[in-house]
């Protein structure tokens, strides 16, 4: 059987922290742990990036891992859901995350998939990744979305 190092070449170096990951060799391939789910996940491409992408959240933004909702379904009934949700102290969505695999574009086909997502959870931010490529989106005062440069820290979302 191939050994871990082996198998995480077929997953590319991502623009992002990198996360100490907690894996493990199957013999269906490798299995991720998510310590917010609590649970091990098949690693996929776009599982790579999302653990990538809450490993920045609470290490460069400041999120606590209490205050992120990975996978959440819009509603009991709802087959969508949401890569990543960030909440503020008062438990309201702040944040959409919506990842892709590393090598799908971060184009306007992902930016119409997460605002439609957003009709749901109302975050005032978006930011779209797949790890190497990202767009961080807001809200303006008359509900037109903005292109920012780079995702604001935890407080700064918090506190608008």
């Amino acid at each position: 059987m191939p050994e871990i190092e082996e198998l995480l070449q077929a997953y590319p170096a991502l623009d992002l922290l990198i996360p100490s990951l907690d894996l493990e060799h199957r013999n269906d391939g490798l299995w991720i742990r998510d310590n917010i789910r609590k649970a091990w996940l098949k690693l996929t491409p776009e599982e790579w990036v999302r653990q990538h992408a809450i490993f920045w959240l609470i290490h460069k933004t400041g999120f606590s891992e209490g205050l992120l909702s990975i996978e959440r379904a819009f509603s009991p009934k709802s087959l969508k859901r949401a890569d990543i949700v960030g909440f503020g102290t008062q438990g309201k969505p702040i944040l959409l995350v919506e990842c892709k695999e590393p090598f799908t574009d971060i184009d306007e086909e992902t930016a119409r998939q997460a605002l439609q997502y957003n009709q749901y959870i109302k975050a005032k931010y978006i930011w779209l990744t797949n790890g190497k490529s990202h767009k961080v989106l807001t809200f303006s005062q008359t509900g037109e979305y903005i292109q920012l440069s780079s995702l604001p820290d935890y407080q700064t979302m918090a506190n608008e």
